[in-house]
C-alpha cells in the first residue's frame, strides 16, 4: 500500500529525531500544546515519538492503520484536560506537513510520495477524530484495537432508522486464562506490593515522595504483567506513563491543595487494580476481563493531569495578540 514511502523508510527511521523536533517546534503545534498545559519534551517522549514509530510500522506492514494503542491513552488524557477537537486536529495535521516538508528537502516529494503520506496520515487522523468524538461526547471506552478483532455487528432499530453498532464481545476470566500463559508467582508478588504501598500511603498524614516511589514501583510491575497480555496494551502504556510521572515529580512543585487528591487517586487506582487481579487470577469470577478498563483509565488519566510537568514560559515566549 505504501510502496513509495517504503523505498525511503530507512531515511525516515534514521531521521526520526529530526522529524519529531520539526513537528514539535512548529509554531502552531508548540503554541497549541503549551496553551493546553503540555510540556513539549514530555509530549514528544510519551506520545509524538510513539505516533511516528507506529506510522513507520504501518508502512512496513507490521501494524494496521488505526491500531496504535498510544492514541487511546493520549486521547483520554486530552479529554481530562478538556482539549478542543480543533486543537487536536492542528497538532495532528502538522505531522503530515512535517513529513511532506522533510521529503521535499530530501528532493523525494514526487506525486506518489505525496499521495501515500496523505493516505497514511489522513486515515490515522480520521481514527483519532472518530475515537475522540466517541470518547468525549458519548463517554464510551475506546476499545483496544486488538479486542476489536472480536468485534461483532448487531443491528438495532430506533424510531426512525436502523443503526449498526459495534459491540465488543466479552471474554470471561476462565476463558481468558485458557488462552494466556501467566506466571502466577508474579501475580502473587503483586498482592504483597499492593498491601505495602497502601500501608505506606495510609500511614502518612500527607503524601510523601516515598509513597510516590512505592506507588511507581507497583505500577511498573503491573505494567510489565499487562504488557504480557495483548488485550491490555493501552492500560499497560497508561501505567507506564504514570510510573514515569511519579518518579520524576517533586512534591514541592505540586499545589498543597492537590496533595490529598493525589493520595485519593493513588488509593483508588491500587484498589481497582487489586479487584481486577483478584477477579481474574484468583477467584476467576469476572465475566468480562475489561470490566474495569474504563474506570482505571479514567482515574489514571486524572492523576496524570495533576502530575503533568508544566511548560515554563519566559516573557519572550508569550504570544502577543494586540
Amino acid at each position: 500500500m505504501f510502496h513509495v514511502i517504503l523505498q525511503n523508510i530507512d531515511l525516515i527511521e534514521n531521521n526520526q529525531d529530526k522529524i519529531l523536533d520539526s513537528w514539535m517546534h512548529n509554531e502552531i503545534v508548540n503554541q497549541t500544546l503549551r496553551k493546553n498545559g503540555f510540556e513539549i519534551t514530555f509530549f514528544k517522549e510519551k506520545f509524538a515519538c510513539k505516533v511516528l514509530e507506529f506510522a513507520i510500522s504501518v508502512v512496513k506492514s507490521e501494524n494496521k492503520l488505526g491500531s496504535c494503542p498510544v492514541i487511546g491513552v493520549m486521547l483520554l488524557l486530552f479529554k481530562k484536560k478538556n482539549i478542543p477537537l480543533s486543537d487536536i486536529f492542528m497538532i495532528c495535521v502538522h505531522l503530515k506537513n512535517t513529513l511532506l516538508s522533510f521529503m521535499r528537502k530530501e528532493s523525494l516529494l514526487n506525486e506518489g510520495m505525496i499521495e501515500e503520506i496523505a493516505l497514511l496520515m489522513d486515515y490515522n487522523f480520521k481514527g483519532v477524530i472518530d475515537d475522540y468524538v466517541a470518547l468525549y461526547y458519548k463517554d464510551t471506552r475506546i476499545p483496544s484495537k486488538i479486542s476489536a478483532k472480536k468485534e461483532k455487528k448487531e443491528e438495532q432499530t430506533d424510531t426512525d432508522n436502523t443503526l449498526v453498532s459495534n459491540t465488543l464481545q466479552t471474554t470471561s476470566a476462565q476463558d481468558y486464562l485458557q488462552e494466556v500463559d501467566i506466571d502466577m508467582g508474579i501475580i502473587q508478588e503483586l498482592d504483597e506490593l499492593e498491601s505495602d504501598t497502601l500501608d505506606a500511603i495510609d500511614s502518612e498524614k500527607e503524601i510523601t515522595q516515598n509513597s510516590l516511589l512505592e506507588s511507581a514501583n507497583l505500577f511498573e510491575k503491573y505494567a510489565k504483567v499487562l504488557n504480557m497480555m495483548y488485550e491490555f496494551d493501552e492500560l499497560s502504556y497508561t501505567l507506564t506513563i504514570l510510573k514515569d510521572l511519579l518518579t520524576t515529580t517533586a512534591l514541592e512543585t505540586i499545589d498543597k491543595s492537590m496533595l490529598n487528591m493525589i493520595s485519593v487517586y493513588l488509593k483508588a487506582i491500587i484498589s481497582d487494580l487489586q479487584s481486577w487481579r483478584m477477579g481474574i487470577f484468583i477467584t476467576h469470577e469476572v465475566e468480562d476481563i475489561h470490566y474495569l478498563d474504563k474506570t482505571l483509565m479514567s482515574s489514571i488519566a486524572q492523576l496524570e493531569v495533576l502530575l503533568l510537568p508544566k511548560e515554563e514560559c519566559s516573557d519572550e515566549d508569550e504570544i502577543e495578540f494586540f
